[in-house]
């Protein structure tokens, strides 16, 4: 049997906590978990190995954060 999880999924779980998040709707839920993959694409084309310190960095230097979406 094929584990379910990669590590894709496993970030989406344990640092995104997408388990826990509180949305009913299917389509909230798909629409988060889409942005949720592009963040995580981001980061890591931003050169940022762990997601968890790229979130305690980015939280409280939002100039940072906004240049995330430039492209430089």
């Amino acid at each position: 049997m094929l584990p379910i999880e990669n590590g894709l999924h496993w970030i989406k779980d344990v640092v995104f906590g997408e388990d826990t998040a509180p949305f009913c709707a299917y389509n909230a839920a798909t629409n988060w978990s889409i942005i949720r993959t592009f963040v995580i694409n981001l980061l890591r084309a931003k050169g940022y190995r762990s997601l968890t310190k790229a979130q305690r960095f980015l939280c409280h230097d939002l100039e940072q954060l906004f240049s995330l979406l430039t492209m430089n």
